[in-house]
């Protein structure tokens, strides 16, 4: 398949992505968790990169809220479009610059900024999972990334204990192991179309692919305590228990017996 027909499904959904995150309580308690751990690891003013930009949400808020300005690099010309024109609104000079490329290409960007050019680097919800090895990802950070600059990557997981038992509950057993293989085709989109080339990381697979320039900080499951997004119906039918272990997913995410069992694993590095 072409890399236009690779990504139709994210240019489809573009449009959809911002009120489907809205209408989805998971999501949102996964984006608040990440956010905080972007304000652990970016300093305010940072300059940033975000691999997979989506519709910009997170940017926006760094530009608005953190006086951070951002690149961003999203294969999609269609959420590209959307992220620009959201971090634009967010303040100007928030945006350095907007690059249409597949992670695994950032190294070309050396050609737009110098080496070392940015504070920081994050990518959010999967974008890396479009990625059929991360290894160039991490040359090409470590070529844009100054020395002792944060990473905060959140990547969908090999190992999702509620997606496996809740697929063997329904006898859908093809489903429940699809994670464990190669390579599988997924939507871009709730009731998409498979037509997206999906690969799911261990927390063990990230840290080998950045091992050779990058030292981790931080693991922890996204979410541990919540079911995967999908399953979002689960938290509005039964609000108050969800809302009940809402403050201990984070803290218990954390501990290294749990830490590699969310449906994401949100992993921090620091640039050696």
């Amino acid at each position: 398949m072409s890399a236009a027909g690779e990504l139709a499904g994210f240019d489809a959904a573009a449009a959809r992505y911002d009120a489907d995150e809205a209408d989805n309580p998971v999501l949102l308690h996964m984006r608040a968790r990440a956010f905080r751990r972007f304000e652990v690891a970016f300093a305010t003013g940072s300059r940033l990169l975000e691999l997979g930009s989506g519709t910009g949400t997170e940017a926006a808020r760094l530009v608005s809220e953190r006086g951070c300005s951002v690149a961003l690099v999203d294969p999609s010309s269609q959420l590209l479009a959307i992220a620009s024109a959201k971090v634009r609104a967010a303040a100007n000079g928030g945006l350095l610059g907007s690059h249409d490329l597949p992670g695994r290409e950032i190294g070309r960007l050396v050609d737009v900024y110098p080496p070392g050019s940015f504070d920081g680097a994050y990518s959010s919800f999967g974008a890396l999972n479009c990625e059929p090895t991360l290894r160039p990802v991490a040359d090409g950070l470590a070529l844009l990334l100054r020395p002792g600059a944060a990473v905060v990557l959140s990547v969908i997981n090999r190992w999702c204990p509620p997606e496996v038992a809740w697929y063997a509950l329904h006898r859908q057993w093809r489903e429940a192991a699809r994670r464990w293989g190669g390579p599988v085709q997924a939507a871009a989109y709730a009731g998409g179309p498979k037509d997206v080339s999906t690969t799911y990381y261990s927390r063990r697979e990230i840290a080998e692919a950045f091992a050779g320039s990058f030292s981790v900080t931080g693991v922890e499951a996204l979410p541990l305590l919540w079911p995967p997004p999908y399953l979002d119906f689960l938290v509005r039918r039964f609000p108050r228990a969800f809302r009940a272990v809402a403050s201990l997913d984070e803290g218990a995410s954390r501990l290294r017996v749990l830490r590699d069992l969310g449906d994401h694993v949100l992993i921090c590095l620091r640039r050696r």
